[in-house]
């Protein structure tokens, strides 16, 4: 067997694939944050009539 003339070299090409910068939205789309933002509405809606009522000094009584 003849000796190689040039030494043997693989080259790692990079993929033609452009990676995306965001993370890949889940098949839920916005509906998870939907829900957590009227959480947090419906939490604050509550507290500020809590806090009303601790400030009239009235409470609801049915």
């Amino acid at each position: 067997m003849r000796q190689q003339t040039k030494p043997f070299i693989i080259e790692r090409k990079p993929s033609r694939k452009l990676k995306a910068d965001t993370a890949k939205p889940t098949i839920w789309g916005n509906l998870d944050a939907d829900i957590a933002q009227g959480l947090r509405n419906l939490r604050e809606l509550e507290q500020r009539v809590s806090d009303q009522t601790v400030v009239t000094g009235k409470a609801d009584r049915t």
